[in-house]
Formats: structure tokens, C-alpha cells, sequence
């Protein structure tokens, strides 16, 4: 008998952050003792053990484009509510726009659990009536905090915005931040570091800042940036990289390649466009850089990054400095890079995934009766 029913639009075979916390949490509240069912398109790739434990609902569907996210929501949100009825299950929804949808079909008291805020997001502002589509996603998100029973955010700003943007109570919002996998990266600590390398890992999304990028791959000190992930603005990289000589784009790679790059790095960076929109996350690849004790350069705006900058593990670039420049410093400093090292590994022991899902866990203590 189910006594948990997530539901999930994106490809739990394919490992990104959004996957990452859908997963952790999930095999979090099974370890937990409760029997859980994720309703989630049919995964692209064989499922590690991780999902032993889980009941895996899967509906043939498309993973990819913005053009696929309303069947997508829909199909979704619909076999989840029916499995939560049939198991007299609580229902959870993964992000606020796909529970939005499912408030169509008369759900209510359900978790949400918000990724990000996606009413504000460039990937709609950008399509054709961007503005009038960002209204109604803001009105479905709207709808979906509104009708649920516990929610859930990944950080304090985010929570602030959704009080302030939907007047929602203060207590009813908790903050369980994303993580890292420590059995994912523990082989790859030790791996040698090449001084003249910088690493990229995450989504190649709209937020990135591609011409940071460039910018640090022209470097004199760069030899190789080498550039781990897929996304929207992946081709407009590897055009690039036909003309940067040091700029090497992967794509997606398995786990003991992306993260055996990403800890040979001198440096590891995340250049993004500040916004309130990357103000509000938690990038998980922050998690995993400090995890894997590379030292890093970052935007400023997320919580997570103030943190990893007070506890000496990054360095944080506000919009009036040049990005290149802070990664051209660290490069030149080795005693430096040394510091920082030892510092992430420190501030990166709170950070494991395992710690989270006992965080996430609470929620379900008042309102699933074992």
C-alpha cells in the first residue's frame, strides 16, 4: 500500500539537480519506512539501486522542449492524483507548475515541493507572448502554493518571495536546501589537479553567462576549459569552441568522467546572469564542487554561495567585477587554491543528501499515519 505519491515531470534516468532532489528525497522517505510510488515519465536510463525500494509509475512521454511540458504536466499530474486515490495516499508534487496543472483535476492538501519559480524564468519570457504566458504560469504557480498543505522551497529567498508574491503564512513554508550524493563523488577526491584547467558541470540554461565563459577560456593561465552538461545553449558553445582553442564542450558524460574533470580543475565556476530568479536557487553543482574540494568562482545571489564564500571554499563575483579576472587571480594563487580546498571539503560535510532527506522527512511526521 502507497503511503507516499510523488509525482515528477522531468527524466529521473538522466541525473541533473532537479532529478538528484527528487531521487534523494523519495529513497530518504522509503529508508524512512514509507512506501513510496513516483510517478515520473519512462526513464532513459537503467535505474541504479537507489530505486530497489521505490515503486516506479512510468508514462511514455517526452522529457525535453517547453512545447512538451503541458501534456507533460497534465499526463502526469493526472496518473499521480489517481494513484493517490487508489492507495489512499499523500500526494506530493514535484515544482509548483505541475501542481498547478493537478489543481485543475480538484487536488488539494497536498506537499509541494518548489525547485524554482518558474513565472519568472527567461525560458517563457523569451517564447513568443512571453509576457502573457509568464502571467499564467504565475497564476498556475499561484494556485498551486495556494492549495497545498506543506510547502517546501530549496532556499530563505525563495520562501520570502513566495510570502510576499502570494501572502502566504510564513510558518507554512520550510527551507530544506539541495545536496550532494557522497557515494557519487568519494572515488574522485583524490584525482591530481591540472593548474591550467577550469571546469564547468551543470545545465547549459538560459541563466548562464556564455560570454563569462568565453571570456575565462581565453585566459593566458587556461589550457583547457572544459565545459560538462547539456541544454539550450550548448550549440551556441561549441560554436565557440571551433574558435577557442581551449574551450571544450562534453555534453552530458557519466559520473566517473564529469566528476573525475570536474576534481582535476584548478578552479570550478558557475557564471550566471543575476536575478531574482538566481537569487532564489541552490545550484547543485555548488554542492558538488565543494564536495569534491575544488576551489570556486561564482556569481553572487544564492545563499548557498555567501555561505561557501564566508567559510573560505569560493569566491563570489558581484555584477561590477569581471568574472575572468576573479578566475585569472585564483589560477595565480596557489597557496590560495590550497586554502580554499581544504575549506570546501570542510563546509561540504552539512551538505549530503542524506542530511537533507531527514530534513524533508519532518513534513510527513504530522500528516502520513504509519
Amino acid at each position: 500500500m502507497t503511503d507516499i505519491c510523488i509525482a515528477h515531470g522531468g527524466d529521473i534516468g538522466e541525473p541533473n539537480g532537479g532529478t538528484d532532489r527528487v531521487t534523494a528525497l523519495a529513497a530518504g522517505l522509503s529508508d524512512r519506512g514509507y512506501d513510496v510510488t513516483l510517478v515520473v515519465p519512462t526513464p532513459s536510463n537503467q535505474l541504479d539501486e537507489r530505486f530497489s525500494d521505490l515503486r516506479i509509475e512510468s508514462i511514455d512521454l517526452p522529457t525535453h522542449g517547453v512545447s512538451t511540458q503541458p501534456r507533460r504536466a497534465y499526463q502526469i499530474s493526472k496518473r499521480a492524483i489517481e494513484v493517490a486515490d487508489k492507495e489512499n495516499a499523500k500526494l506530493q508534487f514535484e515544482h509548483s507548475t505541475l501542481a498547478g496543472v493537478g489543481t485543475f483535476r480538484g487536488v488539494s492538501d497536498f506537499v509541494l515541493d518548489i525547485h524554482d519559480l518558474a513565472f519568472r524564468s527567461p525560458l517563457y519570457g523569451e517564447l513568443p507572448m512571453g509576457s502573457i504566458i509568464q502571467r499564467f504560469i504565475e497564476f498556475v504557480e499561484g494556485r498551486a502554493i495556494h492549495r497545498a498543505n506543506n510547502i517546501v522551497v530549496v532556499s530563505k529567498l525563495m520562501k520570502e518571495i513566495i510570502v510576499e508574491q502570494w501572502k502566504v503564512p510564513v510558518d507554512d513554508i520550510i527551507v530544506v536546501p539541495n545536496g550532494y550524493f557522497e557515494h557519487r563523488i568519494a572515488p574522485y577526491r583524490s584525482v591530481e589537479t591540472v593548474p591550467s584547467r577550469v571546469a564547468f558541470l551543470g545545465t547549459l540554461h538560459p541563466k548562464l553567462d556564455i560570454e563569462a565563459m568565453y571570456d575565462i577560456a581565453r585566459l593566458p593561465e587556461v589550457d583547457e576549459f572544459v565545459v560538462i552538461g547539456d541544454g539550450n545553449r550548448r550549440e551556441d558553445l561549441e560554436s565557440a569552441s571551433k574558435q577557442i582553442d581551449s574551450l571544450s564542450v562534453t555534453g552530458r558524460l557519466p559520473d566517473e568522467k564529469a566528476f573525475q574533470l570536474v576534481s582535476s580543475a584548478a578552479v570550478a565556476v558557475n557564471p550566471q546572469f543575476p536575478s531574482e530568479l538566481q537569487a532564489t536557487s541552490s545550484p547543485v553543482k555548488l554542492y558538488y564542487y565543494a564536495g569534491l574540494g575544488v576551489p570556486s568562482v561564482v556569481t553572487e545571489g544564492p545563499e548557498l554561495a555567501t555561505d561557501l564564500e564566508a567559510a573560505g571554499a569560493a569566491k563570489v563575483v558581484s555584477p561590477n567585477e569581471d568574472f575572468d579576472i576573479a578566475v585569472r587571480e585564483l589560477l595565480n594563487s596557489k597557496d590560495r587554491r590550497e586554502s580554499m580546498k581544504q575549506s570546501a571539503r570542510r563546509a561540504a560535510e552539512t551538505f549530503q543528501w542524506s542530511r537533507r532527506a531527514a530534513q524533508f522527512a519532518e513534513v510527513y511526521e504530522p500528516v502520513v499515519d504509519m
